[in-house]
């Protein structure tokens, strides 16, 4: 049997440690490559959930508007956060908040009053109040750092009710 050389002694437990951390580090960033993924998918989750929310809250009040403008939107305060209920079968608007939506978004509902210019355009500035439009803005937020959706849309008195 012929001996190793000096020069050889320790290689093999050393290509062995090189080789585990080698293995470790690679194991390592798949872990921090998947943990980042898997956050993005869920803030992404988030995201479609409330937007799917505020949309949600914009068919509502477009629903609220067909059952009468009079009784439903004309009675409200214009400016003012308002939290979607439900009574009965229909929707209702409420300046107390129900609790949050799927134990994590809050949803508001703010209409604001609309004014036209002399060609009949919406204006943010001047211009005459139209009482048979309304701006709806519905907003969605959760999370800390804290996030949020909003859509933005207008409603007539198209049924004239």
């Amino acid at each position: 049997m012929k001996k190793a050389p000096d020069s050889q002694k320790g290689v093999g437990m050393l290509e062995i440690v090189i080789a585990i951390a080698i293995i470790s580090a690679s194991f390592f960033s798949v872990l921090q490559i998947s943990t980042f993924t898997l956050k993005v998918m869920h803030e992404r989750n988030d995201k479609a959930k409330a937007l799917t929310y505020a949309q949600e809250g914009i068919e509502a009040v477009r629903n609220m508007r067909d059952g009468g403008w009079t009784a439903n939107i004309a009675v409200l305060t214009f400016g003012t956060p308002y939290y979607l209920t439900t009574s009965g079968s229909q929707w209702a608007l409420t300046g107390v908040n129900p609790g949050m939506l799927d134990g994590k978004f809050t949803r508001t509902i703010i209409l604001d009053n609309v004014s036209r210019d002399i060609n009949d355009d919406i204006v943010v500035v001047g211009g005459t109040d139209d009482p048979k439009t309304k701006k709806v803005t519905a907003t969605v937020s959760w999370g800390s750092p804290a996030k949020s959706v909003q859509l933005v849309t207008y409603i007539t008195d198209i049924l004239k009710n």
